[in-house]
C-alpha cells in the first residue's frame, strides 16, 4: 500500500504525451504563467500538466489518498483564435483538443486495467475512478489567445497507516 508520489503521476502524464502521435510538446506548468505568453519554443498541440493535489479519506480500518490532477491540451493550428468573433476557428481547435483529451482518458483507463505492464507490477492498476474524469473548454489562455480542452482526473489508492519508524527519532 505505498503512497503514489507527485513525480510518479507527473512522469506518467508526460510519458503519455510523448507516446501520443498527435501531441507535439508537454510540460508541467504553473498558474502564474497564464498572464504572459506560452513558453518559447513550444510546439502545438501542447499538453500542460497540473500539479497533484492529495486528499486523505477513510475510516478506522483503511486510509486512502485521492490524488487529483489535470492536464490541458492547447492548440492553434494556423487559426486566428484570439478574436472573440472567430467562433469557427475556435470550434475547430476545441474539437481537436477535446478528441486528444478523450484519447488520454482512454489510455489512462486502459493502463489502469492492467495488473502488470512489461512483467512489472503496474502502480496505476485499479486506481482510476471513471466517474472522476471531467472535461471542459479552456481559453483564451496566455497572451497567445490559445484555446483547448482540460481534463481532470482522480486516482485513489489505499495507503499504510503505520509510520516508517526509521524516519522518527521517538519511535525507535
Amino acid at each position: 500500500m505505498p503512497r503514489v508520489s507527485f513525480l510518479t503521476i507527473v512522469n506518467y502524464l508526460e510519458s503519455l504525451a510523448d507516446a501520443h502521435k498527435g501531441i507535439k510538446d508537454k510540460y508541467r506548468w504553473n498558474i502564474s504563467e497564464i498572464s504572459g505568453a506560452i513558453r518559447s519554443g513550444i510546439e502545438m498541440p501542447v499538453k500542460l500538466i497540473d500539479e497533484v493535489e492529495t486528499q486523505t479519506s477513510g475510516d478506522k480500518a483503511k486510509t486512502f489518498h485521492t490524488n487529483t490532477t489535470a492536464f490541458t491540451i492547447l492548440d492553434k493550428p494556423n487559426t486566428k483564435t484570439g478574436n472573440v468573433t472567430e467562433i469557427e476557428a475556435q470550434n475547430i481547435v476545441l474539437d481537436a483538443c477535446q478528441q486528444l483529451c478523450f484519447d488520454m482518458e482512454t489510455r489512462i483507463l486502459h493502463d489502469a486495467s492492467l495488473p502488470t505492464i512489461n512483467g512489472s507490477k503496474n502502480w496505476l492498476y485499479g486506481m482510476v475512478d471513471k466517474s472522476s474524469f471531467h472535461h471542459f473548454k479552456i481559453g483564451p489562455l496566455f497572451s497567445d489567445g490559445l484555446y483547448g480542452y482540460r481534463c481532470e482526473v482522480s486516482l485513489k489508492n489505499q495507503v499504510c497507516t503505520e509510520p516508517d519508524i526509521s524516519k522518527w527519532d521517538d519511535l525507535n
